[in-house]
């Protein structure tokens, strides 16, 4: 075992498809002076089965994209990739902590992982109502019953055998049951390389922003009902909503929409990048939400934001400071407040700033690399 260095293993669920740009690299980079380890998930491309992350290397599993990742045997696959590599990892090093991305997949492998290795083992929570969640996702039929019972119970068996839950916000206390409360709970957000964002140039564009999939619980419809009820007021401005297979769901469930509306598929970060810097505002109308990390990625572009009340997006979007909160599915209330900062400019550029302020102070990657290794070492240490 490295002895200056704890060692690490970190599983995701996937898919990721660019380990190698900042969003995603950066966190190990900067955790390479105290840290190491090896990084899973699921990948696309081979060149991203050994990709060096300062002291890190990250081992991604090929799956055929046309599968999915929701194909059982693409699970097998990865399962065999994970195990195959971190028993590699675990003999040559040593293992210190396992960290997962998610209570289900990952973190039911992590726990075996973690009885295997003799180390201790994290679980990353981030959905502020798993149930909920996969309520929207699918129908209120029999097979997303006994796919929400499978999911609590696998949920369970990882959290039971985990020395440390993360959370993004306190709200999802909420959904942890008595004696997972007792266990070791860090709340703290997700990693953004803010500096990214706020070395570079904006502008001001007539564009509303909105980006996340999927389309019902990110409440993209909302967005759009409530721009459609103003666009007449506000006649210089497009809504622009970037996000996987949006444009499809759109057509179901909206079936037309007003020609300013337009919908765009998923680009990559540094892709994405010109879109919150040059937006007017950044909208995230969500039914659930953990915290959501595009709040923070516009916060660092200096944007007004304006989002739902619901789950952690309070704590980033304080109303009537860096943007405006509403009633969750209000479509009215929603309207209000874009009308509100699409025709003042002068209050767009103030509260613009002040989420820049609150990036700095609460929320940068310097802060996020603290409390991550903060957690990490505590855990390990007891």
């Amino acid at each position: 075992m490295n002895e200056s260095k704890i060692e690490m293993l970190c599983f995701f669920p996937g898919p990721t498809y660019r380990p190698d740009v900042i969003n995603f690299r950066g966190r190990f980079e900067m955790l390479s002076d105290r840290f190491a380890g090896e990084v899973y998930s699921h990948s696309c491309n081979d060149k991203f089965q050994e990709l060096p992350m300062g002291n890190f290397k990250y081992r991604g599993c090929i799956v055929d994209d046309k599968r999915r990742f929701s194909n059982l045997r693409a699970k097998c696959k990865m399962l065999r990739h994970f195990l195959k590599n971190a028993k590699n990892y675990y003999r040559n090093n040593g293992v210190d902590v396992i960290i997962c991305y998610d209570p289900i997949f990952t973190g039911v492998l992590g726990a075996y992982l973690k009885q295997k290795f003799n180390c201790k083992l994290i679980i990353e929570l981030n959905n502020s109502s798993m149930e909920k969640a996969m309520t929207m996702e699918g129908s209120q039929g029999f097979k997303t019953k006994v796919k929400i019972l499978i999911s609590k119970f696998l949920r369970s068996y990882a959290l039971k055998r985990a020395d440390g839950i993360k959370i993004l916000a306190e709200k999802q206390r909420e959904s942890l049951q008595e004696p997972f409360l007792q266990k070791r709970i860090y709340c703290f957000h997700s990693f953004v390389p803010d500096t990214v964002f706020s070395q570079s140039p904006k502008r001001l564009d007539p564009v509303i922003l909105c980006v996340g999939h999927p389309f019902y619980r990110k409440g993209v419809d909302i967005l759009t009902k409530a721009f459609e009820k103003i666009v007449d007021e506000v006649p210089d401005f497009e809504l622009h909503c970037i996000g996987y297979l949006l444009e499809d769901e759109a057509r179901k469930r909206l079936g037309s929409w007003h020609e300013r509306i337009k919908f765009f598929k998923p680009v990559f970060h540094e892709e994405l990048r010109p879109h919150f810097l040059n937006c007017y505002c950044f909208v995230l109308p969500s039914r659930e939400e953990g915290m959501g990390r595009v709040i923070l990625e516009a916060m660092a572009s200096g944007k007004a934001i304006i989002g739902s009340d619901v789950g952690g997006i309070p704590k980033l979007v304080k109303h009537n400071d860096n943007g405006f909160l509403f009633e969750s599915e209000n479509v009215d209330d929603l309207a209000g407040c874009l009308k509100k900062i699409l025709q003042n400019p002068q209050l767009a550029k103030r509260m613009g700033e002040r989420s820049t302020a609150i990036i700095k102070e609460k929320y940068s990657c310097e802060k996020y690399i603290h409390h991550l290794s903060k957690m990490i070492e505590e855990v390990v240490s007891n």
